[in-house]
């Protein structure tokens, strides 16, 4: 026995390609985010390893900037990992916002969608 077919209208079709575009933004904010935390556990685990250098090794730790690596004593180098996982922290926490406001807007898509549709319609990743 065959579905009866639902009539797809011009507003449909803009709501499922609104769909579309917030899930290719949720999913490369996913990757983002992914990235964003593991640059802050690499900066926390630095900033571990300066604290167990001796005196003769913290006078002049290498912090790779770009193409080049630049000296810096363990003092001036604390304060500028703090500031780089600083930095990445805001930035984690800006995506995590924007990914959530996302994921909001896409499920009231979904309802709205599955609502019409029912299961001839696949909004699932």
């Amino acid at each position: 026995m065959a579905t009866p077919a639902a009539n797809v209208t011009v507003e449909d079709q803009k709501l499922i390609n609104k769909f579309a575009r917030l899930y290719q933004n949720f999913t490369q904010l996913k990757e983002e985010i992914k990235e964003l935390t593991n640059e802050v556990q690499n900066l926390n685990e630095a900033a571990d390893e300066l604290l167990l250098l001796d005196g003769d090794d913290a006078a002049s730790v290498p912090l790779r900037i770009g193409k080049v690596f630049v000296h810096f004593d363990s003092d001036e180098m604390g304060t500028k990992l703090e500031g780089m996982k600083e930095a990445a922290q805001a930035k984690l926490s800006e995506a995590e916002s924007k990914n959530g406001g996302i994921q909001a807007e896409m499920d009231q898509l979904k309802k709205l969608l599955y609502g019409k549709f029912g299961d001839r319609i696949n909004l699932e990743g």
